[in-house]
């Protein structure tokens, strides 16, 4: 009984299988006639009765990325651009980006449409697929593609926050990310620290003071200073008589003013210099070190410690330590661009410039005449007597045609030299 239970078992397998494969043999037939239809019409100009079979197929098949494609290839036949890139945007989000269709929609919009639609393009396609390998080329292709905006002017230095300092005429003010003045170019020396806009620091002749963005005076003190520096940890860098000190922002003298050089005070320390040495200072005034360093790095704001890593100098070469002056390893530099943020920072070694992390690992081979410290992923090089951007993996995303190149701002925007005027670099996908 179990015998022949398990051969009638046996043959209604089979018979299950043979039905499936006969329905599937004659789904396949029927869905090759019904393409090769579709392929007659085409080869005819019938582009709207052949994606009429190609949507009978779905009916036999489904939907796949084959047929889509097919669709969309009628649509383009037909001269229906518009109908064709929305169906191509359509199978990318459905059904990832395959390499075929990447391309296909790509060398399209680089031939019908405009360089920007191009960058909203690949700057979507990145965004949503930041590990296809497809995608990673054309972005890098496009990433460094920029404007330089309509504005022209003596200097510009780096920005802090959404401000740089300009100058024009051998006065100084603020310009924004957009080219625009916001501070007009009176002063002698204006300063910007990235955050507060009631406490910018200026020199008009002999006076020193403080501003707001909107040019109105906010803060002054008492007694004759030479000059104002930025507020960091409630500390301001002054000179009065020709000598450094701090003052508070009661504007109570810290320290005395004696000086020859002083750094703004950021994580709990700064530097001072007496003569031709420098020595590490603490926020409450006290020497941290002797003055025992012939230079210390300072980044586009002067500070000197960033992530608690102190670029300094000794005899010929460079080297970190911390805020309390402890050397952090047994790595030396001939020359240290101090680090500006989180990114890398420039370091020369045998000449040429490269780049370390806040491990002091080399993340960049020094190949480069001159470079920049790394900030919202690009740094500004020089190859050939010339300046251009790199981002984090060397590649070049902006080949060198500049005189001089400043740091990368977050919204994509670079002060860039030509000749004797700067202007501002606006790129097109900004990191």
């Amino acid at each position: 009984m179990k015998r022949n239970l398990s051969i009638v078992m046996v043959v209604l397998l089979g018979l299950a299988w043979y039905i499936t494969l006969s329905s599937w043999i004659g789904n396949e037939k029927k869905y090759n006639s019904i393409l090769a239809e579709a392929q007659r019409l085409e080869e005819k100009g019938l582009y709207l009765d052949a994606v009429a079979r190609y949507e009978d197929a779905k009916g036999v098949k489904g939907e796949t990325a084959e047929l889509e494609e097919y669709i969309a290839d009628a649509y383009f036949a037909m001269g229906d651009y518009k109908e064709y890139r929305k169906k191509m945007e359509s199978i990318i989000a459905v059904y990832g980006p395959l390499e075929r269709d990447v391309v296909k929609l790509y060398e399209f919009t680089q031939e019908y449409l405009s360089e920007d639609s191009v960058i909203d393009l690949v700057g979507g396609w990145h965004e949503k697929y930041p590990d296809s390998e497809v995608v990673a080329q054309y972005y890098d292709a496009v990433k460094g593609t920029y404007v330089e905006r309509a504005c022209a002017y003596g200097r510009i230095y780096d920005f802090a926050g959404e401000y740089a300092v300009y100058e024009q005429e051998g006065k100084r003010g603020l310009v924004g990310l957009d080219g625009k003045p916001v501070v007009e170019a009176v002063y002698d020396e204006i300063a910007f620290d990235g955050k507060d806009t009631d406490w910018i620091p200026v020199r008009d002749g002999e006076e020193c003071f403080f501003i707001n963005r909107k040019g109105y005076k906010t803060k002054m003190p008492e007694g004759g200073y030479d000059s104002l520096g930025i507020v960091s940890q409630s500390r301001i860098v002054a000179v009065k008589d020709g000598k450094y000190g701090y003052l508070d922002k009661s504007f109570k003298e810290k320290t005395e003013f004696i000086y020859d050089s002083a750094t703004p005070i950021c994580e709990g320390v700064g530097a001072v210099k007496q003569g031709e040495k420098w020595a590490l200072i603490s926020r409450s005034g006290e020497l941290v070190t002797d003055f025992i360093y012939d230079e210390v790095a300072r980044n586009s704001r002067g500070i000197c410690s960033v992530s608690k890593m102190v670029a300094v100098k000794q005899g010929d070469v460079f080297f970190f330590v911390n805020e309390k002056g402890e050397r952090l390893s047994e790595q030396v530099y001939e020359d240290v661009r101090a680090f500006e943020a989180d990114g890398m920072c420039a370091v020369c070694m045998d000449g040429k410039w490269g780049y370390i992390d806040q491990e002091e690992e080399q993340k960049i081979a020094c190949g480069y005449e001159d470079a920049k410290s790394f900030t919202n992923g690009y740094a500004a090089v020089k190859k050939d007597g010339l300046w251009g951007y790199i981002d984090q993996d060397n590649y070049m995303a902006i080949r060198p045609v500049f005189d001089d190149a400043g740091l990368m701002a977050a919204d994509g925007v670079a002060p860039v030299c030509h000749g004797s005027t700067w202007t501002l670099l606006q790129l097109k996908i900004a990191d």
